[in-house]
């Protein structure tokens, strides 16, 4: 691994491990430099196999740190949109992820999936009461009391 400095205060990275993906952190900031694929399996590990993954930048403008792969100037986004900022490499080799930006990460994916289920759930009961083939309240409360 080559060396890389931190783009916020230009310490050496050291190697580390970030939610469980290869990485190197700053000793002083705690800012992490984390590859493309690693943050796409970490993105992997927090999300179900049908949610679209990637990166989703939102509100892109360039930052005055230097991006430690390619020594350009960094892109600051918003991840998904979300009111998560972060930076990247202009060359798309990794992402610039300041203490604990990893987990919120894991937060962002996994509360999509939740809302992505709570989303096909409601569509497959309104399809089912349009149809009528939804079962009335005593039936559910039937079902619900049935010991198997």
């Amino acid at each position: 691994m080559q060396n890389l400095s931190c783009p916020i205060d230009q310490n050496t990275l050291l190697e580390s491990k970030t939610s469980g993906e290869e990485s190197s952190k700053c000793p002083e900031c705690k800012g992490v430099w984390m590859s493309f694929d690693a943050l796409v399996s970490l993105e992997d590990k927090a999300a179900s196999d049908d949610m679209v993954k990637g990166q989703r930048q939102y509100g892109k403008h360039a930052v005055d740190y230097l991006c430690p792969h390619c020594g350009e100037q960094m892109t600051h986004f918003r991840y998904r949109g979300y009111n998560l900022e972060i930076e990247a490499c202009p060359t798309d080799a990794g992402f610039w992820l300041d203490e604990s930006e990893d987990r919120e990460i894991r937060d962002v994916m996994k509360q999509r999936g939740a809302n992505l289920s709570r989303s096909a759930s409601a569509e497959r009961s309104w399809h089912q009461a349009r149809r009528g083939t939804r079962p009335g309240i005593f039936q559910r409360i039937k079902e619900m009391l049935r010991f198997r």
